[in-house]
């Protein structure tokens, strides 16, 4: 690779700052828009059709579709993520809010499953000090040798998942804080760059990538067979991805070290996103989607507060989306074995 790499250019290199009294990203349901979802809710009922089986063919919204193929858009060339806000959350059952996040999700890729198991919407709720399952759904997920980090509470740092697409679909917020956090992959790109071309190179070359035993193929513990690069380039646009605990879990299981500047761009890569006005920050209201270019964008989140009644704690459902072949698939493949 030449020592000198071109920074990323376009809509999907920003910080945090440019959205400092714009609130562009957000787009604000209107009473109609409410009627349609309520009655595109009422015909996939109808249908009977298990939750991941419905498309916007079953969930119809013949006006807020057309917003919805416009911010598809936006995520695939703009800025790469947008919060639709305002789905009256508490009016709906949870198995209806279920069929409300993936029939408005429909409309930006499709849905693909999160676990073995399953999981085609999953839980984000800190479930780490129960013994048993709140709701049966979940009886898989404190069976397991260790939690997710989607089940367990906490801050997170700048990471990506393993999709094109993902959403948030926000029941009930934190008692306090829990803000969440975006970054443009062009952005880091951009700025480890400018000051440290080493480390920018170490990151195309990418680490390997370890994922719990539970899920992988016979639960046996799997190393990628080879790196995962951090930054890829697509013509002028730079893409991401990068796991950070499922990097460090093969650094700790397997054979291999990495030389210093290798070691340190990945604390650079976090240290860079923690830089004052380089992140987008916000809190998501009940009733929020949250839905981001997984190519784009990293995310995280900061510690929260948390209720100590399970049932009002802070409670999200993720949704992956596929829109790109390589991603589209009826059945889960860890980081591990997907770039195996």
């Amino acid at each position: 690779m030449s020592t000198k790499i071109e920074p990323a250019n376009g809509p999907t290199v920003w910080k945090g700052a440019d959205f400092v009294n714009d609130d562009a990203w957000i787009t604000s349901l209107s009473s109609g828009d409410l009627s349609e979802i309520d009655t595109a809710l009422n015909q996939a009922k109808r249908t009977g059709l298990p939750v991941h089986q419905i498309t916007s063919k079953e969930f119809p919204l013949p006006g807020l579709g057309k917003q919805l193929e416009a911010l598809a858009e936006e995520l695939e060339s703009g800025r790469g993520f947008a919060v639709i806000r305002g789905v009256p959350v508490n009016q709906y059952s949870e198995d209806e809010n279920k069929i409300i996040s993936w029939g408005l999700c429909s409309y930006f890729g499709t849905g693909i499953p999160q676990s073995r198991q399953g999981d085609w919407i999953n839980h984000v709720m800190d479930i780490s000090d129960q013994k048993s399952a709140p709701k049966p759904e979940l009886d898989h997920v404190v069976q397991r040798k260790q939690l997710r980090t989607n089940h367990r509470g906490g801050e997170l740092d700048f990471h990506t998942d393993t999709t094109d697409v993902f959403a948030l679909f926000c029941l009930r917020p934190a008692k306090s804080d829990g803000t969440s956090r975006l970054v443009s992959a062009g952005t880091l790109h951009n700025m480890i760059g400018e000051t440290k071309p080493d480390y920018l190179e170490a990151l195309y070359d990418g680490y390997y990538y370890m994922s719990q035993s539970d899920d992988n193929v016979n639960k046996a513990v799997t190393i990628s067979a080879k790196r995962v690069p951090v930054f890829t380039r697509k013509g002028d646009k730079v893409e991401g991805y990068y796991i950070s605990q499922v990097v460090q879990r093969a650094l700790d299981h397997g054979d291999f070290d990495y030389n210093a500047v290798e070691d340190d761009a990945r604390e650079e890569l976090q240290r860079v996103a923690e830089t004052p006005g380089v992140a987008h920050e916000f809190d998501l209201q009940a009733g929020d989607l949250l839905v981001v270019n997984n190519h784009a964008v990293l995310h995280a989140r900061y510690d929260y507060e948390e209720y100590p009644e399970i049932e009002r704690r802070r409670h999200l459902f993720r949704l992956w989306m596929a829109n790109t072949p390589e991603m589209m698939s009826k059945t889960f493949l860890a980081p591990s074995e997907k770039f195996s």
